[in-house]
């Protein structure tokens, strides 16, 4: 059963030289208990769908069109008093920035407290044993609850970030980037307390990061995010061993491996397109090394290629079939 249905997503940012097509016609579905993955290089609009589903756009941005339907209830069509009874208790986010997302002024524990008053009827001293619950959960020291943020190291800070978005034991959690400006040694720790609490109250997850390798220890599924459009969504296993799009293939080829025999590291060739003005046909095409006339004048289908694994491309690998 699909907790999230997001369908033929459009959204855009108004600026002085016109529309950006940030989201530009994507569609998937996490279902219930399942990890997403988003991956993609930076501007390719994972952060914006994450803006989107929230609801929490910046004054620019402007929804074109599309349905995001969270258990069966299209959050397209909510008024902002709605959404905000939502946001926190039904669907929770770790903000790309989360570091500077507390308060520099109020204690930590404070702020969690409040979170949860504001959302369910609960007394300070219920909230106050939550809160110590939440921190334990997360590998903090309940003593710290009354410290500034200040005081907290980064690794501390990212966990009270994590304590706050599950203190009201949301449905959905998204994690844009939620070990950005940690070292790898935190990022690991990080990285498996998310996994545990998932697992734990079988949360469904979607993770937002531009490194495969992550999301590859954290997901289930992926999805590969290009200038705007999804253009390859698999099971984890399955994308690895058998990329289809051209695009999967460089991300992968891109990346070094510490095990099999030594390779070449092979960069994508050119740069990432100017969505004011992208590229006709497949948005791919310029940088694609197997790209044919139809893909700089149509553009590809998003369809189904076999179980579970959906492509957007013209020129998909047979031999991988």
């Amino acid at each position: 059963m699909s907790l999230l249905e997001v369908k033929n997503l459009r959204m855009c940012y108004q600026t002085s030289q016109g529309l950006i097509k940030a989201v530009d016609g994507v569609s998937f579905e996490v279902k219930k208990g399942e990890a997403l993955g988003l991956v993609g290089e930076s501007g390719c609009g994972k952060s914006t769908i994450a803006l989107s589903i929230m609801r929490l756009l910046p004054p620019n941005g402007r929804l074109l069109g599309g349905e995001i339907l969270f258990a069966d209830e299209d959050l397209l069509t909510k008024d902002e008093e709605e959404m905000r009874k939502m946001r926190g208790r039904r669907i929770s986010l770790i903000f790309q920035a989360a570091l500077n997302a507390l308060n520099p002024v109020h204690r930590v524990g404070d702020q969690i407290i409040e979170a949860i008053q504001a959302h369910e009827r609960m007394g300070k001293e219920e909230a106050l044993r939550r809160v110590e619950e939440l921190y334990r959960l997360v590998g903090l020291d309940p003593g710290m609850m009354g410290s500034f943020p200040h005081q907290y190291s980064g690794g501390m800070k990212q966990r009270a970030i994590i304590a706050l978005a599950l203190s009201c034991n949301p449905e959905l959690l998204i994690a844009d980037e939620p070990t950005t400006a940690l070292d790898v040694i935190i990022q690991d720790q990080i990285i498996k307390e998310i996994l545990k609490l998932q697992k734990e109250f079988n949360l469904t997850l979607i993770y937002i990061s531009h490194d495969i390798s992550l999301i590859a220890e954290t997901c289930s599924s992926i999805g590969i995010m290009y200038a705007g459009k999804l253009v390859e969504y698999a099971p984890t296993i399955a994308l690895f061993q058998s990329p289809l799009h051209p695009y999967t293939q460089g991300l992968l080829s891109s990346y070094p491996s510490i095990k099999g025999p030594k390779r070449r590291i092979s960069p994508i060739p050119g740069e990432v397109p100017n969505l004011l003005h992208p590229p006709s046909g497949c948005r791919f095409h310029p940088r694609c090394p197997r790209a044919k006339e139809i893909c700089g004048k149509e553009e590809p289908k998003y369809r189904r290629i076999k179980e579970d694994h959906y492509i957007a491309c013209h020129c998909v690998n047979n031999s991988a079939l």
